[in-house]
């Protein structure tokens, strides 16, 4: 005759608890993950939206927007440099003639923590 009651037996137990465990780290490790993830995008949009600010501003007036800067009191966390790069495209049309055209394309790189994205806003042709 056995006197066994009706309950679990400590390795049944052991082998739930850590069943749990496992599980628990799994969906802890991907919490973290989408927490890491959505952060990225908070810092990609608001680097875009200060990009766009800061392109408004240019374009009202150019001589008042210094090349480099933060933007406080907004977000002092975020910088931004404007640049100019020069772009030539040359285009063959027939075998002794080519056209060819000469850009200058201003820029917005906004950095803030991990994120950074470069915004062209103005392409202007060169002169000379």
């Amino acid at each position: 005759m056995s006197t066994r009651s009706g309950g679990f037996t400590l390795i049944e137990v052991m082998l739930a608890v850590a069943m749990f465990a496992v599980l628990g780290l799994v969906c802890l490790e991907n919490y973290l993950i989408n927490i890491t993830i959505a952060q990225k995008i908070i810092d990609d949009q608001t680097c875009t939206m200060l990009a766009r600010q800061k392109e408004f501003e240019y374009l009202q007036n150019p001589d008042a927007v210094a090349e480099s800067g933060d933007f406080a009191p907004l977000d002092s966390s975020a910088r931004y440099r404007i640049e100019k790069d020069d772009i030539t495209l040359s285009e063959t049309v027939t075998i002794d003639s080519e056209i060819t055209f000469h850009f200058i394309v201003t820029r917005i790189i906004v950095e803030r923590r991990g994120s950074r994205i470069s915004y062209p806003f103005l392409i202007t042709p060169k002169e000379g």
